[in-house]
């Protein structure tokens, strides 16, 4: 006796189906498959546009050794790194608390915080090593948001090893954990913030890390008017 041979002997007891049940079940397939497409475009949207991390697609080719990168992939990297660390400095400085870190980093210089958006400040000022000193000091002292920064900068050195070292031993993973539904945004206020703050960034000579820049007397004052701005 074939399968066939025995279903055919059974007697089973099946309900019609409707004109209308077909037509509501056509109805919740065709908005399943809608939310599918959604869900779908939300995640590609999402990929594009959310922090970078070592497992993006822009920089899985510079951080998997021996990896040939063409200098058009590499090009796309850096472009992609560099604006989200201008991205993310403006965010740091945008803040309302940022003329109050620094006035609080300028009397006490552990505050981690405090030399995170003075980092960022000189970042955006084109103060590019002293700005990565202090993105040390301050992910050193606890700040994941300076570590992240330390990643990406890492990146535009072409030093993977050291950028993903920072990522995941320094918290900056933290960062992006906390960020998720945060995607970075580029307001083009850099160079309206960095114009004439230069006079107000002092540089001295450290006999060990060479020229260091400190924040001057009027710098907070500065920031926090050119915060009240840019809102």
């Amino acid at each position: 006796m074939t399968f066939a041979d025995v279903l055919a002997g059974l007697e089973v007891d099946l309900p019609a189906y409707t004109p209308m049940q077909q037509e509501e079940d056509e109805r919740r397939l065709h908005l399943l498959i809608g939310a599918a497409a959604l869900q779908r475009e939300v995640a590609e949207n999402l990929q594009v546009r959310s922090w970078l991390v070592p497992a993006s697609p822009e920089c899985t080719a510079l951080l998997i050794e021996d990896s040939p990168v063409d200098a058009a992939d590499r090009d796309r990297a850096h472009e992609r790194a560099a604006d989200d660390l201008t991205a993310l400095c403006e965010l740091v400085i945008r803040r309302s608390d940022a003329e109050e870190h620094l006035l609080t980093f300028m009397e006490t210089p552990g505050e981690s915080q405090g030399a995170l958006v003075f980092a960022c400040l000189l970042q955006l000022c084109g103060y590019v090593r002293n700005a990565r000193f202090w993105w040390a000091f301050a992910a050193g002292a606890g700040s994941t948001t300076a570590a992240y920064c330390l990643f990406l900068d890492g990146l535009l050195l072409d030093r993977a090893e050291e950028a993903v070292h920072c990522y995941e031993s320094l918290g900056g993973a933290d960062f992006v954990h906390g960020h998720l539904e945060d995607p970075p945004q580029y307001w083009g206020t850099a160079i309206g913030v960095s114009r004439g703050l230069d006079q107000h960034i002092e540089q001295v000579r450290h006999e060990d890390f060479g020229v260091i820049a400190l924040p001057g007397p009027g710098l907070p004052a500065n920031v926090g008017r050119r915060q009240t701005s840019i809102r």
